[in-house]
């Protein structure tokens, strides 16, 4: 789709990624200034603290119009300026390895916890401590969660994650979650979504594959499985409700 856009549009923009909004105090919201190469910009948050920030940039197409989200990922490092990057995304992997993890909520919080990085080292060789964090900078139209249920193991290989994680019909994204600068934040519906799709996974191992799916069918007003050729009528509560044979 890209190569044929470009067919298309030789000359075809670059998707521009909002850094909040456009009308703003500077002390209780964030501004831009530009600085630097293009892509890259100093930031000026609360309390004129600053933070570099650049952006990876992609064309425009009906998937990342749907799909497409963006986060924000901030390296702090003390004495230094904030360094921050805004990068696209189409899914959300969730770790939910956890034993504190129960929920996907729980493991939405976990993506945007601030951790501390090992063993970076500056240009002059000096080993510095550093943290990182990611928040969400845009939601997309159609939000992917991606339980990660395969681990790799140094003793086993690769293992299958067998846990029960609960996940709502309605998922509100907590404020937490969301950049400073994002628009509507305070606004529950613009961060909220339905839930109308499942992809399992069955059985106890990670070496063999076979998936089937539960879909919401806006026309039945219910819910269909559909395992290869099979499809069938299911309740809601077989959806949010999957068991150990079938794991989500």
């Amino acid at each position: 789709m890209v190569n044929l856009k470009k067919l298309l549009s030789p000359n075809n923009e670059k998707l521009t990624i909002s850094n909040g909004p456009k009308n703003h105090s500077v002390h209780e919201e964030e501004q831009e200034q530009g600085k630097g190469s293009e892509g890259e910009w100093e930031h000026v948050g609360p309390r004129n603290k600053t933070s570099i920030t650049g952006q990876a940039d992609y064309v425009q197409t009906p998937i990342t119009s749907i799909f497409g989200g963006h986060i924000r990922s901030v390296v702090y490092q003390q004495s230094s300026e904030e360094s921050a990057t805004l990068q696209p995304f189409f899914t959300l992997q969730l770790d939910i390895q956890s034993d504190k993890i129960h929920t996907v909520q729980d493991a939405l919080e976990s993506l945007v916890a601030r951790e501390s990085v090992q063993g970076y080292t500056t240009k002059t060789k000096q080993q510095v401590e550093i943290s990182q964090r990611g928040t969400l900078e845009k939601l997309p139209h159609v939000l992917v969660l991606h339980l990660k249920r395969f681990v790799y193991e140094k003793t086993g290989g690769c293992q299958k994650l067998i846990k029960n994680i609960e996940y709502p019909v309605d998922l509100e994204i907590s404020k937490k979650l969301l950049s400073p600068g994002v628009k509507n934040k305070n606004f529950k519906c613009h961060r909220t979504y339905r839930l109308f799709a499942v992809v399992y996974h069955p059985g106890n191992s990670a070496k063999g594959g076979h998936y089937t799916t539960d879909v919401f069918q806006i026309g039945l007003d219910g819910w269909l499985c559909i395992d290869d050729q099979t499809v069938k009528l299911i309740n809601q509560y077989q959806v949010v409700r999957p068991t150990a044979e079938r794991t989500a």
